[in-house]
């Protein structure tokens, strides 16, 4: 009797073993792999963006591989339409270009990006996946705050002595990147202590509420212009939809203020106290700190190649002394992708934000709403001055949020037959060039990338690598 017991319990464990289960498990495995990479350096050969870009790439090509598996948020018939007609004319503008390669890996991450927003749409129907991706995000935000923390502590019980802002981050290749990373994640943060706080949640809502707080302090020591421009848009225009969601904003506006506070104790009063000189970085600089001279090119190159424009990536194919991309994504995208891409690409965005808007008026919003879109609006009001379409981590966290947004204000629905093909169709390429990028370059990456940098005399500047000059 007992062999027949477990016999059936076993059965019944192995029928829980489907196939999407299977799927499901890895999907979250590689999404995992990716977030930690901007916690730990897990090949220290790599710098945090290489790093950040492989992980990238993998969970890209693993949505891409498994995508007939994983349920998928049902696209409008317009909207779907659109999209299919972008990343026609990118694949085209791909083809023409002076480096199809290099064009294509772009055009392929964009793709890939996008089968990812759908999968983590279809997936955050299931309250288990919405959970996970927000607190997977609010844990990698209290990661980085403890490090903070005990990097400004060790500053004094070293016995060096100095307390440098650049040297108390880790996680990312500049401050401006973690920047990036922070629009997002001050809302999505924000809305967990609410929630916590609706739930009576105490402990746990304290102690999201404290996390919240040192960020804020992180901004405060290392953020840029951008970011307070995306931070301050976002939230008045949260304000201007809804008035009735003021409770995250007060929330916002009380964990900004402790923010500060820590702020001043940690790098004016303690300093002072001790007769340090803190280094801190200008975060309200009054110059473009020259991106009115990659505008001017990025216009200039647009304007030569309106139809197709350059190719995607090929902005880094000319050089300047400044940048491998011109932060500004607009801009970008008529330079590489051309007009009509363009115009495409901003028609998509602006549905989204709209449709996301008028569920934000209804009465059953809530935080939940208010956070996911105050993150996405103000990731997207940060590309305007800065380059969040090209950093991995970024990008890729932009459209997990996007992926949420979907799920939460799209009508339950499943995803038509002609959509799941196209998915399917464009998977293909999406796997083939991603996956060679990462057999064939990957592996020799900081030899190949050292190598360029000695012969042209260049030095580090982003854009698919560290090293963003194409071709390599």
């Amino acid at each position: 009797m007992m062999s027949v017991k477990f016999l059936e319990i076993t059965l019944s464990r192995m029928k829980a073993f489907t196939p999407a289960a299977i799927t499901c498990f890895l999907l979250a495995l590689l999404l995992t792999a990716f977030w930690l990479s901007a916690i730990q350096t897990l090949h220290s050969e790599y710098s945090w963006h290489d790093q950040q870009r492989i992980y990238q790439l993998l969970l890209l090509c693993t949505c891409a591989f498994l995508v007939t598996l994983i349920p998928q948020a049902a696209l409008p018939r317009l909207a779907l339409f659109l999209l299919s007609g972008l990343l026609l004319l990118g694949l085209c503008s791909s083809m023409l270009a002076a480096w199809p390669e290099w064009a294509l890996k772009e055009w392929s991450r964009y793709a890939g990006l996008i089968i990812l927003a759908l999968a983590i749409g279809g997936l955050a129907a299931r309250p288990i996946w919405l959970n996970f991706v927000l607190w997977a995000m609010a844990a990698i935000g209290f990661i980085h705050a403890f490090q903070f923390l005990v990097y400004y502590l060790m500053a004094f019980i070293t016995g060096i002595r100095m307390l440098h802002a650049d040297i108390l981050f880790s996680g990312f290749s500049n401050p401006r990147f973690l920047g990036q990373f922070q629009v997002m994640l001050l809302p999505v943060m924000a809305l967990l202590v609410e929630r916590c706080r609706q739930h009576r949640r105490v402990a746990l809502a304290g102690l999201l509420g404290l996390t919240l707080a040192t960020q804020w302090c992180i901004a405060f020591v290392l953020g840029g212009r951008g970011l307070w421009l995306g931070l301050l848009a976002s939230h008045l225009a949260l304000l201007l939809i809804n008035r009735q969601l003021w409770r995250i904003l007060a929330l916002q506006v009380a964990a900004a203020l402790l923010g500060f506070l820590l702020f001043l104790l940690l790098f004016k009063l303690i300093p002072l106290w001790l007769g340090l000189d803190p280094v801190l970085r200008d975060g309200l600089r009054t110059t473009l700190s020259g991106r009115e001279r990659i505008w001017q090119s990025a216009w200039e190159m647009a304007l030569a190649n309106p139809w197709l424009g350059v190719g995607p990536m090929h902005y880094s194919a000319t050089y300047n002394p400044i940048a491998a991309h011109p932060h500004q994504v607009v801009l970008q995208w008529l330079a590489e992708w051309g007009f009509a891409a363009t115009l495409i690409a901003l028609a998509l965005g602006a549905w989204g934000l709209l449709h996301g808007a008028r569920c934000l008026r209804q009465t059953s919003a809530n935080e939940l709403d208010s956070g996911l879109w105050v993150a996405i609006v103000g990731a997207l009001v940060l590309a305007q001055v800065d380059g969040v379409f090209v950093m991995p981590y970024t990008e890729t966290w932009l459209a997990l949020l996007i992926g949420l947004g979907l799920a939460r204000w799209s009508k339950p629905a499943t995803s038509t037959r002609t959509q799941r093909i196209s998915c399917a169709i464009i998977a293909i390429p999406v796997l083939l060039v991603l996956g060679k990028a990462l057999i064939s370059e990957a592996p020799i990456l900081p030899e190949t990338a050292d190598a360029y940098m000695t012969q042209h005399q260049t030095g580090w500047t982003p854009r698919f690598w560290l090293q963003g000059w194409i071709p390599m």
